[in-house]
């Protein structure tokens, strides 16, 4: 359970690698607008990714640590018996004062500032959190380690929407402000293929199962 590495020797891959960005499922507080760390899948997000996740065969499964994504990460890559990493350059962004608040407690009390997060994302910082441009560079960073470590293999990322929303924007050379019109939802995945010449194609979005 350690970070991709970010430096391996280069091997010659002639095949694609197939990358699986699954959303976690409902946590058991309704409504944050971010969950905290800690916070927990609920019964239903349970089974909402097992329903994700049944049919599908990777070869290593990958997961922020925040524990909606840690805890069935960890029971899956065991069921498939493949390898298990944490990468936190794949955690959620960091909120700041917004973390376990619901969406209706931050609209009263910084209607401004939710609406710059909409509206300029690349100049958003959270209270006392992150900036967008730190959390994009981080998961780019770790995006790209990903593709160089696991060239050539099945993958699944289990992580969050505003990741996925960053390798959306990536992968179709998009501004991630237009990244914001995708709907991630819960237990849902986004399936990415990329080839050895570099180049990448979206699969899928909003798939029910993988």
């Amino acid at each position: 359970m350690t970070e991709i590495p970010e430096s391996t020797p280069p091997e010659i891959i002639s095949t694609p690698t197939t990358v699986d960005l699954l959303r976690h499922g409902q946590v058991v507080t309704p409504d944050l607008f971010c969950a905290p760390s800690q916070e927990p899948l609920g019964n239903h997000g349970w089974k909402q990714l097992t329903l994700a996740t049944n049919p599908g065969k990777w070869d290593i499964v990958i997961s922020s640590p925040s524990r909606r994504c840690h805890d069935f990460a960890r029971l899956l890559a065991q069921r498939l018996d493949c390898p298990f990493v944490v990468d936190a350059r794949f955690g959620e962004m960091d909120f700041g004062d917004w973390i376990g608040k619901t969406h209706t407690a931050i609209w009263e009390q910084d209607p401004e500032l939710m609406q710059h997060l909409w509206y300029q994302p690349r100049r958003f910082i959270a209270p006392n959190g992150e900036a967008m441009e730190d959390f994009i560079d981080r998961v780019q960073a770790g995006w790209q380690d990903l593709q160089t470590c696991y060239a050539g293999q099945n993958v699944l990322l289990l992580t969050h929407a505003g990741v996925i929303r960053v390798v959306l924007a990536k992968v179709l050379d998009i501004l991630y402000q237009r990244s914001l019109r995708f709907e991630v939802g819960y237990a849902q995945l986004t399936r990415v293929r990329t080839y050895p010449d570099g180049e990448a194609s979206l699969v899928g979005h909003g798939l029910p199962h993988a």
